[in-house]
């Protein structure tokens, strides 16, 4: 799979807005600490406060990338303030990275990257450690970590948000994405579930004894695909590649059968035999391919209408039943579980959140 040249990601990249409110989140933030707001503004190249505007238009991904990276110099700490008890210098992140970047595959940079964390974060006296565990009955493997004994509650739901950043950098490191199956959170469900949203669209288990994410297992024998000056370059976008739109290249075997498949769910959808034929590949081949990419057939297809049902049910007007239909269920009953089985939680209960 060929990796998008620079010139083809600048180009990429040119058109792409930050909604303002990600922008306000970090201004949030940068208030909680006590920032005074002005220098990171001036950093990003805003005209204005997002948070004294009635409306804030969008921002740049670069002006994005730019308040952030200054929000982590005004605090002295690259994990933004959001990590209880855990705080990673100025600089440790970039170190973490090419500790990670000369290993042979996905597994061994997970690996070196916790021996980093483990030696090199600085940390109060509570405990933090991430722990990495292979059910080879599933042939999953999950990521956990655990950040603080007696941290105020809700606060690990930042931790887990931390583990979905760590997944998204993993899959830019092999050029490959990283489908979360589930996850698990240390904390009561929140009130608020629009973090959760964004970056979890799988379903979430709350009360956890620790914070993890699960996902296939063939993706920790990948390859790492990116060199030092990849990385040099990574960096300067990072926040917005890991927080908004992960960075990863779209020619595998998952991206042509999404292509293949579209859209339109009231047709019925190919066999495995007949979207193997039209792959112009044997069934084995195909469900090799699909393999060492972490997914599967039923998965994407899974992955597809989930993201269908999710932009459907942002529309006011369609009733459940409705966005039933055109995902080309005849029965809304039939939905409901799927939908359930794909977030964790029913069509109304997240048209409400």
């Amino acid at each position: 799979m060929p990796l998008m040249t620079a010139e083809q990601s600048d180009n990429a990249l040119a058109g792409e807005r930050v909604a303002a409110s990600f922008v306000k989140a970090v201004l949030v933030q940068a208030r909680h600490f006590g920032c005074d707001a002005a220098p990171l503004i001036s950093a990003a190249g805003l005209s204005d406060n997002p948070l004294e505007a009635e409306l804030s238009e969008p921002v740049t991904v670069e002006q994005y990338s730019r308040l952030c990276l200054a929000l982590f110099r005004s605090i002295g700490d690259e994990s933004g303030g959001f990590l209880p008890g855990v705080n990673t210098p100025l600089g440790g992140t970039r170190m973490l990275a090419y500790s990670m970047i000369g290993c042979r595959n996905l597994e061994q940079a997970l690996r070196r990257a916790m021996d980093f964390n483990a030696t090199c974060r600085e940390r109060g006296r509570e405990k933090a450690e991430h722990e990495l565990q292979h059910n080879t009955a599933r042939k999953t493997v999950r990521l956990s970590y655990l950040s603080g004994v007696d941290v105020q509650p809700g606060m690990q739901v930042s931790v887990l948000y931390s583990l979905a950043i760590w997944v998204r950098f993993c899959a830019w490191l092999i050029d490959q994405p990283i489908e979360l199956l589930q996850a698990g959170c240390a904390d009561d469900e929140p009130s608020r579930r629009r973090g959760l949203d964004h970056f979890f669209h799988c379903p979430v288990h709350f009360g956890e004894a620790s914070n993890w994410v699960e996902f296939s297992d063939s993706v920790l024998r990948a390859p790492i695909a990116r060199s030092e000056s990849d990385l040099e370059r990574f960096l300067k976008l990072a926040p917005y590649h890991v927080v908004i739109k992960p960075m990863v290249s779209d020619g595998g075997i998952a991206s042509r059968i999404k292509q293949l498949l579209g859209d339109d769910f009231q047709c019925e959808l190919p066999t495995f035999d007949e979207l193997a034929s039209q792959l112009n590949m044997s069934e084995r081949t195909l469900r090799r391919r699909l393999d060492r990419e972490g997914t599967s057939y039923q998965r994407i297809k899974d992955q597809l209408r989930r993201e269908a049902a999710i932009n459907f049910l942002r529309n006011p007007e369609l009733t459940v039943s409705d966005v039933a239909e055109l995902l080309g269920f005849s029965d809304p009953s039939a939905f409901h579980r799927s939908f359930k089985r794909w977030t964790g939680r029913s069509p109304g209960d997240y048209r409400l959140s």
